[in-house]
């Protein structure tokens, strides 16, 4: 039950019919906003929002971090909300409901404050798109003083011009810095109930904050962007705020545990932020330099906690380079002798290429293995010098051999077209590489992907132009053609989403009025390749009078810049020092390594803050000292338990699908600390097995799946410990220990028995009408379906005037469907019996 009962999805019959209802559920164990207030009995509610879907949102280290610190503070609340899919959107406009949170779906316009996490420009339109379903006006100046503010935060914000008439303020740095006392003030505010301007007021000049109200740009009479200007005394320019630490930062010790299976499902802790190898073309190297890490203890105290917590069976140490963090080896070799043994694999999915051999590479190969990418970025040796790039050929070969003597079997390349500087023989030098590569044998999957250069703020290529949309196709299709093999295919994002990416990425505010008509035209999702619509943009610009060829220009050196006025750190001198070394092709060595080249990021209080003494490591790739892959790999030779789990599935979770349940259960169990028994194999999995698989949005009240644990457990003991571990609306009823042999695999649901009942009367007590019917039906893949309900329907009865209960066999070569069974053994309409409740009651094993 929600806070808003017109918001019980669960009562929605539309739920079960669209996408992955899963998305919209919230329950999660560890998902309890603070109801805590603080000394004066306030409540600050914020709700953190991501414009995308919840499998993707999830995995953002940047929410859960802010969950944790906003949610530990009395006085202030933290919910989530996601983007609805266009299914689940259509279903809230046809009900007149609005978007609203996953915790206690509280409506967006009941919050104090919407916090937007800016991750990649093709999010705009989603962004406006969640505002409009929240009932919020799009225009900060049309939302009255009771609707909650807007905010934004992230990468984007380094130029949120084109969002900026439709934030009160954007937050510009490290979150763990500032925000939280940025978040009093406010609440303060709101309290008092005096004007946003006060508020405004209040937060000019605090680190971070920009309020794009207090700012206005001017434009010369050919249309082109010519400055910016304060508007309020003091107030002309904004720095990022800068946490100088990440030892003790706050950093959640139970990270949410998704219900449905996210893209990334695994614990994910940042060892570092910032880095400083300076590829020319990379936003995130500049704007979150200087380099700051985690000491390795706390790391592994961290990915520890997480684990128990949440059960999942993968960590990822996240950095912008992970191989560089000075402590990698005993993070690395600690985590490994902890965890390699117990099935859960560690993820590095930012290590260097350099970084791979010697020690690391030994320990890395006791992982269970995923993919492994290697981003050589260009296809020449010159043009990665370049973009700063410090690599070669020979490196990636070394390190992609060195990789399949690790076991890694799988290999994705990363490439950019488009750079500055390339030519059509740079491209050629992609499939050279790529051919290469490919000819180390039938060993290993190569996967290629490409993505076209988009010139980013506060980097040194800002002032280079953006490609027009046949020049990135030019470019694109040439890659492919060059690269033709056997089962490799390029893959890549739509010519014209990298066009309109470039443009905002260095756009103004006429970009703005463009992104409302481009969301009122439908734009859904743009940054999902395969919806979007280059129509939309070409339309609105023309719409706007804008001349995308201006949108298309570089910028000058000494020109001014829609967001000259915000400061990422790193000092335009450096940058125009760094542009100019790119025209030379001249590399600039790491600062770590090479000492101070003075860009500016060291100051505001923060500096270099390594976890132990000296730079980067570089590692030759090196095989001698790998072994065989079964080598290390864990026996199960340990006594063994299998048990038959009896467990009801209602609520919420009845509108997970199989596999999501297979996931909450493996989860549950290692949450647990009952460990499962492996399969054998390259990829061992956990030794689980459900008896039968349940249509989704049914409750069932007797449900078996059967487990092989590595060690014996006493049945009382088994139950109690999963049903502490497992989310709400899943429980476990009993726990029964098999005998050994062959009986136990024989185990099988029988019948089923079903309780199906009717909003309205339609049935006579007692058997049914028609007990010999026939039922015919073309089921979801096109076949015909005919069974003689005679041979499968072994109880039917009508218990009252609503509900009837049948008795039907499973059988392998088909059984019929409840509804559809009801349906002719009462002679009812294909309405009728599709609109009937179906509950599982029993299921009868042999």
């Amino acid at each position: 039950m929600t806070d808003y009962p017109n918001y019980d999805y669960e009562n929605w019959p539309e739920l079960s019919l669209v996408e992955r209802p899963g998305r919209y559920l919230g329950g999660e164990r560890e998902a309890v906003p603070n109801q805590k207030p603080d000394a004066r009995g306030r409540l600050f509610r914020l709700a953190l929002a991501f414009p995308d879907v919840y499998e993707i949102a999830h995995g953002h280290l940047g929410h859960k971090i802010l969950y944790q610190m906003i949610n530990s503070r009395p006085g202030l609340s933290a919910e989530r909300v996601y983007a609805p899919w266009p299914d689940w959107e259509a279903v809230l406009r046809r009900r007149g409901a609005r978007l609203a949170s996953l915790e206690s779906r509280r409506p967006l316009a009941d919050f104090d404050l919407l916090g937007f996490s800016l991750q990649y420009e093709l999010g705009y339109s989603q962004i406006l798109a969640m505002l409009e379903l929240g009932g919020l006006p799009l225009k900060a100046a049309e939302r009255g003083p009771e609707a909650p503010l807007v905010a934004g935060g992230g990468p984007c914000a380094y130029n949120p011009e084109p969002l900026a008439d439709f934030f009160d303020f954007f937050f510009l740095g490290d979150a763990e810095a500032s925000f939280l006392e940025d978040l009093e003030i406010i609440k303060d505010w709101r309290a008092a109930g005096p004007p946003k301007a006060e508020l405004f007021a209040r937060l000019a000049g605090r680190p971070g904050l920009y309020i794009p109200s207090l700012f206005e740009p001017h434009y010369g009479p050919d249309g082109r962007f010519q400055a910016i200007e304060a508007r309020r005394p003091g107030y002309d320019g904004v720095s990022r705020a800068v946490a100088p630490h990440l030892a003790g930062a706050p950093f959640p010790l139970c990270q949410i545990t998704p219900l449905i299976k996210p893209v990334h499902d695994r614990v994910v802790v940042e060892i570092g932020r910032g880095c400083s190898r300076g590829c020319r073309f990379c936003q995130a190297g500049y704007v979150y330099r200087p380099v700051r890490e985690r000491p390795s203890g706390e790391v592994l105290n961290l990915a520890r906690a997480n684990l128990t917590a949440g059960g999942q069976d993968e960590a990822s140490f996240l950095s912008l380079s992970a191989g560089d963090h000075s402590q990698i080896l005993p993070l690395v070799s600690g985590f490994m002798d902890e965890y390699a043994g117990r099935g859960v694999a560690l993820s590095l999915p930012s290590l260097r290429v350099r970084s791979l051999g010697g020690e690391l590479a030994r320990q890395i190969r006791r992982a269970r293995k995923t993919g492994f990418t290697l981003a050589p970025e260009a296809g020449s040796q010159r043009l990665r010098d370049i973009i700063n790039k410090d690599l070669s050929d020979d490196d990636l070969m070394a390190a992609a051999e060195a990789a399949f003597s690790l076991g890694w079997r799988t290999l994705k390349l990363y490439f950019m077209v488009g750079l500055p500087g390339e030519t059509d023989e740079d491209l050629a030098g992609i499939a050279g590489l790529t051919r290469r590569l490919g000819k180390l044998g039938g060993r290993v999957k190569l996967n290629l992907g490409v993505a076209h250069f988009t010139p980013k703020a506060h980097t040194p290529f800002q002032w280079h132009p953006a490609s027009r949309p046949e020049e990135i196709s030019r470019r694109l299709f040439r890659v492919r053609e060059l690269v033709k093999a056997p089962g490799l295919t390029p893959k890549w994002n739509a010519p014209g989403a990298s066009w309109v990416e470039s443009a905002l990425a260095r756009g103004d505010r006429r970009l703005g009025p463009v992104l409302e008509l481009v969301h009122l035209a439908g734009a859904r999702f743009e940054a999902w390749g395969d919806r979007f619509d280059p129509r939309l943009w070409s339309e609105a610009l023309e719409a706007r009078g804008l001349n995308g060829e201006i949108l298309l220009e570089p910028f000058r050196p000494g020109d001014a810049k829609p967001y000259g006025h915000l400061f990422a750190g790193v000092g335009e001198d450096f940058l125009l020092r760094e542009l100019e070394k790119s025209r030379l092709g001249l590399l600039s060595r790491d600062c770590r390594v090479d000492g101070c080249h003075d860009c500016g990021a060291c100051r505001d209080g923060a500096g270099l803050d390594l976890a132990a003494a000296g730079g980067p490591t570089e590692a030759v790739p090196a095989r001698a000292e790998i072994r065989s892959e079964q080598e290390e790999r864990p026996k199960n030779d340990l006594p063994s338990a299998t048990f038959m789990i009896n467990f009801i599935k209602g609520g919420r979770a009845a509108f997970l699908g199989h596999l999501e349940l297979v996931e909450l259960f493996k989860r549950a169990f290692r949450r647990a600390g009952l460990e499962l028994a492996l399969s054998e194999g390259f990829h061992p999995q956990p030794r689980l097995s459900f008896l039968t698989a349940l249509p989704l949005g049914v409750v069932s009240e007797d449900e078996y799946l059967k487990a092989k644990l590595k060690s014996p457990v006493s049945d009382e003991d088994l139950a109690r410990r999963l049903n502490e571990a497992l989310p709400p609306d899943l429980s476990v009823r009993r726990a029964s220990a098999l005998i050994s042999g062959p009986g136990p695999n024989k185990i099988r649901v029988r019948a089923v028995r079903w309780l199906l009942t009717a909003k309205a009367p339609l049935f006579s007590p007692g058997p049914p009408l028609y007990p010999g019917a026939v039922l015919e039906y073309t089921d979801k893949k096109g076949a015909f379906r005919q069974y003689l309900l005679s041979d499968f329907v072994e109880e039917a009865r009508a218990l009252d005037k609503r509900r009837v209960e049948v008795l039907i066999r499973l059988a392998e070569s088909g059984t019929p469907k409840p509804r559809a069974a009801a349906g002719a053994l009462w002679r009812l309409s294909a309405p009728e019996a599709e609109s009937l409740e179906l509950r599982k009651t029993e299921s009868v094993l042999a």
